[in-house]
Parts: C-alpha cells; structure tokens; sequence
C-alpha cells in the first residue's frame, strides 16, 4: 500500500476557512484543540494562511484565461491551497505522490471532471519549481 502524505483534515480546516469566510470558526477550533496532533494542524493551518495570497497568485497564474481562484467553491479552494502550500513549502512529501492522492480525493469529493484541471494546475505548479531547483 503506498504511503499517505494527504492530510484530508488540513483540507477541512481551510474549507471551513473558506466556506465561512473568515477565521472565526477556526479560532474556536484552536482553542478547542486538544492534542498536540490537532494544535499542530491548526498551527499549520495559520502558517499556511500567512502565505495565501502567494499560493492564490500561484494558482491564478496556472487558471486558464478568465478564470479566478475567487469564484471557485470553497472545496476546490481548498484543495488548491492545500497541495499547492505542500507541493512548494513541503520538501519532505513527494509532490507526484501527492498530486496522485489529490486527484483521487477530488475524483471523491469534487464535481464529476473537476478533478482534470486540479490535476493540471498542480502538475504545472510542480514543474514549475522543478526547473527551479
């Protein structure tokens, strides 16, 4: 079986995020953390938003011509930041791994082709850093 490197519950937290807009629910949640396991996640959750106009700007920037990371659902956004934050910041996951396990996530949970141009964003965004290292 290969290894897991999706973390489907760091994808819930920035759905929430982006399903209620702001970051009320999320503060609940970190003060309701109870293990190190989920404060940790939340954690991430932050450092990861510290850097979301970057990742937004990452994407956009692989989005077909009139497409905006704004108007799509809050899932896909999700989803998007998620890989995409893990894909640049995460060197101890092998990015092919995770865009597999993304796209077979988004086969589960995203409308029926969704998961085409989530799977061309973020192999565009993986070559991309690539020919940077």
């Amino acid at each position: 079986m290969p290894a897991l490197f999706l973390e489907k519950p760091k994808i819930t937290l920035l759905y929430k995020y982006y399903l209620f807009g702001d970051l009320t629910c999320l503060e609940q949640e970190k003060e309701a953390a109870e293990t190190e396991k989920q404060q940790a996640k939340i954690d991430w959750l932050f450092n990861c938003l510290t850097k979301e106009e970057y990742l937004i700007n990452k994407i956009e920037s692989k989005l077909k011509i009139g497409w905006s990371f704004s108007r799509l659902p809050p899932l896909e956004k999700a989803t998007l930041i998620y890989a995409t934050h893990e894909i640049l910041f995460n060197s101890r996951i092998p990015a092919p791994s995770l865009i597999t396990q993304i796209i077979h996530f988004s086969k589960k949970y995203l409308e029926s082709d969704k998961y085409k141009y989530i799977n061309k964003i973020l192999d565009l965004l993986f070559k991309e850093k690539q020919k940077i290292i």
